[in-house]
């Protein structure tokens, strides 16, 4: 057997060399898994902030039973229409004042075709700010005689808000679309 020391240095030299080679291997192998795996989680990240996102924002809306209402155009615009046809003009006026709950004071008025006033209609508001189109109110507005009808809408950001109003009673169905700005 060689005892030779020069012989002994090889061996322990090429031993550190293969510890040292299969650490940096390891060192490879655990840096390269890594990377993979936080890419892939920052990728569900993305995804999941993007989904989230678009479900999750009020602004974005969509008009509800549209597919109905694209088939029924025709039943749609005559109501839209309606009033127009009859001659009635339907007014809408919104106080500049809220109250501490955020609610205006809002006042239809109704008049037929000889400025006569129209009373015992039965109408439904729905309301929405623009900047949150997905958060529509409905609710009923009273008749208080001579053709006008009066409401608290709840109205309490500034802005722009859509009403619609549906009004039911009178020779056909009205549909009446709004823009209030509230300042």
């Amino acid at each position: 057997m060689n005892t030779n020391p020069n012989n002994m240095a090889d061996m322990s030299t090429s031993s550190l060399g293969q510890s040292d080679a299969s650490k940096n291997e390891r060192r490879a192998k655990r840096f390269w898994v890594s990377l993979v795996v936080t890419l892939l989680g920052i990728q569900l990240l993305i995804g999941f902030v993007a989904i989230r996102l678009a479900t999750g924002d009020p602004s974005a809306a969509i008009v509800p039973d549209y597919h109905n209402a694209a088939l029924n155009w025709d039943v749609s615009q005559r109501a839209i229409t309606a009033a127009d046809r009859m001659g009635w003009t339907v007014s809408i006026a919104t106080s500049d004042v809220a109250d501490a709950r955020g609610m205006r004071a809002t006042e239809i008025s109704i008049l037929d075709d000889q400025d006569q006033p129209v009373d015992d209609l039965r109408i439904m508001a729905s309301i929405y700010h623009h900047a949150r189109a997905a958060n529509v109110q409905t609710f009923a507005i009273e008749s208080i005689g001579q053709g006008r009808y009066l409401t608290l809408a709840p109205m309490q950001r500034p802005g722009l808000w859509q009403m619609e109003l549906m009004i039911e009673g009178a020779e056909q169905l009205i549909k009446k679309s709004s823009e209030i700005t509230v300042l």
